[in-house]
């Protein structure tokens, strides 16, 4: 639970960390002399090739549409492993509910 609190913790600072960095560096810029504009141009190009490589990582990743995967899971305190499967829907039933199954006449209910 620590471990989770303290990254939520760090992502949420993310932002304000690099800002200051960004800060720093145009300071520190500005006290010697410099312009700030190539540091300024740098800061935008790096996080354009961030986000390029962001979106990249994310159109390359390996996928198959027509396969569902089960998670691993543990019965009777024996790992079953995760597996693919083609998947029994069809895409163009997406968000339409199943229709119950009916209740065996000597269930309880």
């Amino acid at each position: 639970m620590a471990g989770r609190l303290l990254f939520e913790v760090f992502i949420f600072s993310l932002p304000f960390l690099v800002f200051g960095l960004y800060l720093l560096a145009t300071r520190s810029a500005v006290d010697a002399g410099q312009r700030k504009w190539p540091i300024q141009m740098l800061f935008l190009i790096g996080i354009g090739l961030a986000t390029l490589a962001w979106f990249v990582m994310i159109a390359l990743e390996p996928r198959n549409r027509g396969m569902c995967i089960e998670p691993a899971r543990v019965v009777d305190s024996q790992v079953i492993p995760a597996r693919s499967y083609p998947c029994e829907h069809r895409p163009e039933d997406v968000g339409i509910p199943r229709p119950r199954e009916a209740a065996p006449a000597d269930a309880p209910t």
